[in-house]
């Protein structure tokens, strides 16, 4: 049975309109940070050993993702699928790898940011794994107890490396795989709940 669901923020609930050419056109151009694999782990690999241009480096997203906003989509159902699952007294938690100040600013937009009993944000930890596994301590929950439902492969594939199941979300053209558990919308997410919970 399970206790514990994690949510992903920006493409499971939300569509956060972050400029990322253009982040990566400051990250170069400010800090000598580029690179092709994705934003975060590119900082942390180039700035090892330079906190303080981690700092900036983050501060810099940050602020992109806090002007994003102005655009931010809500997926439709979103607000709804938190609802139910805070109905059947299942305990909710939000991990994302936006920063803390633009997660908190989205959670008061959609009204929703008391039912989520733990956030974790890219503040916490840079890493989707950890913040599973972080999450799962907290409440001092299981695998086989805890449910992550996220938009990614790396969602999947850090649910998967603890140990929990998980709903991937793959909305428009997208597919998942054989090996995952995935849905095209939050419709198909509320069907898939009422099996699982």
């Amino acid at each position: 049975m399970i206790e514990l669901v994690i949510f992903d923020l920006d493409g499971t609930l939300i569509k956060l309109p972050v400029r990322y050419d253009f982040l990566r056109n400051e990250l170069r151009d400010n800090f000598n940070i580029q690179g092709e694999s994705f934003l975060i782990p590119m900082i942390l690999e180039k700035t090892q050993d330079n906190n303080k241009v981690k700092r900036e480096a983050f501060e810099l997203i940050c602020k992109e993702e806090c002007n994003a906003i102005d655009g931010l989509g809500i997926h439709e159902g979103a607000i709804e699928v938190i609802k139910e699952i805070h109905s059947k007294n299942k305990k909710i938690a939000l991990v994302t790898l936006q920063c803390e100040r633009a997660a908190n600013q989205i959670l008061d937009i959609m009204g929703i940011k008391d039912l989520f009993l733990n956030i974790f944000t890219r503040d916490d930890y840079t890493d989707r794994y950890e913040q599973i596994i972080n999450t799962m301590k907290k409440f001092d929950s299981t695998a086989d107890k805890t449910l992550m439902i996220g938009d990614r492969i790396n969602d999947f594939d850090s649910a998967e490396k603890a140990g929990c199941k998980s709903i991937i979300i793959r909305r428009g053209n997208q597919e998942g795989d054989d090996k995952m558990n995935w849905v095209k919308d939050n419709l198909q997410l509320k069907d898939e709940l009422s099996k699982i919970l």
